[in-house]
């Protein structure tokens, strides 16, 4: 009966320790992939240049009768603020680069 735990002990430690190595290990050898650093590093330049063009395009089209501000976030702005107050409105905010008036 001793011989029998022992040698069930063995075959679990074995298994557990061949699972953890073959869980490690690509099933393909076409899973390991290797890039260069300098190509992951124009790719986010590339990106980021888009994002900067698209930026410049959405500043030229302009809204007649808007104020533009500087923040995208809702943001009280002193120049939606001199914008709306005389209009008789309570304050301005800026939201998406265009003052609002409430």
């Amino acid at each position: 009966m001793e011989l029998k735990a022992v040698n069930v002990f063995l075959v679990i430690a074995l298994s557990a320790c061949l699972v953890q190595n073959a869980i490690g290990m690509p099933t393909d050898s076409s899973a390991v992939h290797e890039e260069s650093v300098v190509t992951e590093n124009s790719e986010v330049l590339q990106a980021q240049e888009e994002t900067v063009k698209l930026e410049k395009l959405n500043a030229d089209i302009a809204i007649p009768g808007r104020v533009s501000c500087e923040y995208e976030e809702a943001t009280e702005a002193t120049v939606c603020q001199e914008h709306c107050l005389p209009k008789g409105y309570n304050y301005g905010i800026c939201v998406s680069h265009t003052c609002s008036c409430i």
